[in-house]
């Protein structure tokens, strides 16, 4: 009789395990709801094992309520025993009868024993091996056996009799598979959980990641045009954050990020859906939809205030105040029914680029003719990478003079001679190219082309003639950048003392170790260096004085000022002295009027001049052809204007 009940117990163990299952769907969603909803599933299944027990006489039962007490409070806790328990114990309380009170003080002995297990798992971590819930199953029904002596009349000692020995061999041994079958089920929904965690989540902030956002986005945008209805979405970028992980490490920036999103987050609960998506961006998205363009945009512009509120504040990292400033793309949605969430993620992503190149830390709307601007820039792009290996780039020159007008140098410009547009100006390419790496391409191609004429030997061969080739940041710190000219030079026949580098502060402030072995290096090979675009930095002095810099050129905006601005004036009289002092040459580009020359040859420094008023840049063999030949410069204005 006792072994037919113990297969009816474990059916209804197994079916625990079935409702267990069903009520994980609960507890993801809702601790406390699925803490209850397990406690309820544990109690009925409690009363179910207890319609069919195994009966005594005069109200002495026995069934497999104490398996299921101890597995449920062992992987739900004290509050599903709790529950459960109390289930069982009105069920048992109705059911009357002499052995009432044993058969109460069972169930609340099963619930305790399994929530000191569960306590013990938490604090450990670790799972529930076979042996231990073995032994758990072991100790609840010897203590249950013991209870029975508690039967008045002394029928406790014959109803142990009878069962002991069924009771400790199964019974525990059923505690045993049921937990297991729990445990099991338990890790693949942690393991799903983890998972989804990681597919979802970021793992720095703990905010929900792209993959996510894009998901809730798609959502509500569709939620918008069911609606006929507005939503908002803010790409926020934190401008020059990369400088903070190269001034102190990576672990430095992780700690700024997490700050950012804990205060983004205060003030955006309750308004908007936050989301880390990769390094320095977030993404808010207005979780309201509103029924009006106006009205979105009288909301976004409150959640900016409150955005641009709390991000004023500095951070605190490791007692150093940190000052962050950001630029936020807004995209309303949708702009028509097919609308996607990555199509509003892109328009938001355009707005947050128009805002960095505007200088940064300002909020920029979205609207149509940006996407036209980026759509051009992206043909450009892929239009120059092809035109590169084509052939399509031209050398330019433009001449340098001394103050008799006699010509002693000259800067190669690269042009752009596109098949179908014509030459295209470099004020739309080089941007371009510099954002990618196609600079060091353009910056190659231009090093090759004046090497090859200058081993041809088609520049003139006047002592002291250099021609300077412009040197872009992300070209220079390119590792094997020096090899890379040295193979030039050889491979050409090049002299390297009629070349100059011209190079910008934005060179020189990363990795200066490395920037100053290089120079030295093709310094001594016999390259000159111009600092170009001298005067516009903030540590110009510096680089000069402690790399072999050999020329300082003033930025074209001095030149122009100094007749009549009294503070470009003094700007270049400073660089006149710094360069009478250090020996330097100085070149003045944009050079325009008879007044501007006047200006710099009154201050009493020998300057090369570069510039309309002595000739716009040509196309190489012209200026060449022309060179061959010079006439004598005057320095009588030439009619026209423009900028070199």
């Amino acid at each position: 009789m006792l072994a037919i009940d113990l297969v009816k117990n474990v059916a209804l163990l197994v079916a625990l395990v079935v409702l267990f299952q069903v009520a994980i769907p609960f507890r993801a969603r809702n601790a406390r709801d699925g803490r209850v909803v397990f406690g309820v599933l544990l109690g009925l299944g409690g009363v179910a094992v207890m319609l069919a027990p195994a009966d005594y006489g005069n109200g002495i039962i026995f069934d497999g309520r104490t398996i299921l007490l101890f597995v449920g409070a062992v992987f739900g806790g004290p509050w599903v025993a709790a529950i459960g328990a109390a289930i069982m114990g009105l069920y048992r309380w109705s059911l009357g009868g002499t052995g009432v009170w044993v058969g109460l003080s069972t169930i609340a002995m099963s619930g305790v024993v399994g929530s000191l297990y569960h306590v013990w798992r938490l604090r450990t971590g670790a799972p529930v091996s076979a042996w231990q819930a073995w032994l758990g199953g072991l100790a609840v029904h010897t203590i249950m056996l013991l209870m029975f002596l508690l039967l008045p009349g002394g029928v406790g000692w014959g109803i142990i009799r009878e069962i002991w020995l069924t009771v400790l061999l199964a019974y525990p041994l059923a505690t045993m598979v049921v937990c297991l079958l729990f445990q099991d089920y338990d890790e693949r929904e942690r393991s799903r959980a983890r998972l989804h965690r990681l597919a979802y989540y970021d793992g720095l902030t703990g905010l929900p990641n792209r993959q996510f956002m894009l998901g809730y986005l798609q959502q509500q945008l569709e939620a918008a045009v069911v609606g006929a209805r507005y939503g908002a979405l803010l790409l926020i970028h934190l401008d020059r954050f990369s400088r903070y992980n190269d001034a102190r490490g990576h672990d430095f920036g992780d700690r700024l990020l997490v700050k950012v999103a804990r205060r983004l987050q205060v003030c955006t609960t309750g308004k908007a859906e936050l989301a880390h998506l990769t390094g320095s961006e977030f993404l808010v998205l207005a979780e309201a939809l509103f029924d009006t363009r106006a009205e979105a945009g009288t909301e976004v512009a409150a959640l900016l205030a409150r955005i641009r509120e709390t991000m004023s504040q500095p951070f605190d990292i490791d007692g150093i105040q940190v000052s962050v400033l950001s630029s936020i793309g807004i995209s309303y949605f949708p702009v028509s029914e097919t609308d996607t969430a990555g199509e509003v993620l892109r328009r938001a992503d355009t707005a947050m680029h128009r805002a960095k190149v505007s200088g940064g830390n300002r909020s920029v709307v979205y609207e149509r003719s940006m996407s036209t601007v980026a759509e051009r820039q992206f043909h450009l792009e892929r239009e120059l990478r092809a035109g590169i290996p084509a052939g399509q780039l031209r050398a330019y020159l433009q001449s340098q003079v001394d103050a008799a007008g006699r010509v002693v140098g000259a800067e190669a410009l690269v042009r752009w001679e596109h098949p179908e547009l014509g030459l295209v100006s470099p004020a739309s390419f080089i941007p371009l190219a510099e954002e990618t790496d196609l600079i060091v391409d353009v910056g190659n191609w231009m090093l090759d082309r004046i090497c090859t004429l200058q081993g041809q030997g088609a520049f003139p061969a006047t002592e002291g003639f250099r021609v300077s080739i412009n040197i872009s940041p992300r070209q220079f710190h390119q590792h094997d950048f020096v090899e890379h000219v040295q193979q030039t030079l050889a491979r050409t026949g090049a002299s390297p003392s009629a070349l100059t580098f011209e190079v910008t502060e934005s060179v020189l402030i990363n990795d200066v170790s490395d920037v100053i072995q290089k120079m030295k290096t093709l310094s001594t090979l016999g390259i000159h260096f111009s600092l170009d675009d001298f005067g516009t930095g903030y540590a110009s002095l510096t680089y000069v004085k402690d790399l072999p810099i050999h020329e300082l050129k003033i930025d074209k905006a001095f030149v122009h000022e100094a007749p009549v601005n009294a503070d470009s004036a003094a700007l270049v009289e400073s660089i006149l002295a710094v360069a009478r002092h250090m020996k330097l040459v100085v070149v003045a580009e944009g050079v325009e009027t008879r007044a501007q020359v006047d200006f710099l040859q009154s201050r009493g420094h020998a300057v090369v001049y570069q510039g309309y008023l002595y000739g716009r840049p040509q196309d190489a063999s012209a200026w060449l052809e022309q060179v061959k030949n010079p006439p004598q410069v005057s320095h009588a204005a030439i009619p026209g204007g423009g900028h070199a």
